[in-house]
Parts: C-alpha cells; structure tokens; sequence
C-alpha cells in the first residue's frame, strides 16, 4: 500500500502497512471499525498516515498552517 501525502506530495509506504496482520486489520477498518480501535496501540500519528495520507507530523502542522510560535500547537 503506497499513499501520496496531501503536503509534500511524497510517495511511501504507511508504517502500518508494513506490520504482520495489517490486511486483516485494515479490512476491519474498511469496513467501519474506528481507527483507533483497530490499531489501539499504535502513535497518532501512524494511524493519520492511513486516514489522511498525511506522511508526519511536520507535514500535518503545515498542512494545518500550524508554527512554532501558534499557542495551539
């Protein structure tokens, strides 16, 4: 499973995906077992690779036009 992240537009290969069980796993998220249920242990961030594209969190804090100086962040 390749993604393209909306941001950098970087082609790779979810984190995820590479882990024994992902097509079993994936399939039950496919098929509307929430995200975090299906990968409870896995980081945030690892999971919004699959649900977002987005490929790490540099990427998701531009995508979402966060800085270093935002309170928010």
């Amino acid at each position: 499973m390749n993604r393209i992240c909306p941001n950098c537009f970087k082609r790779y290969k979810p984190e995820l995906s590479l882990m024994l069980g992902f097509e079993e796993k994936y399939e039950a998220w496919q098929e509307g077992t929430l995200v975090q249920n299906v990968w409870p242990t896995a980081a945030p961030i690892l999971r919004e690779q699959l649900v977002t594209g987005i490929c790490s969190d540099e990427c998701l804090d531009q995508y979402l036009g966060l800085t270093e100086e935002d309170p928010h962040a």
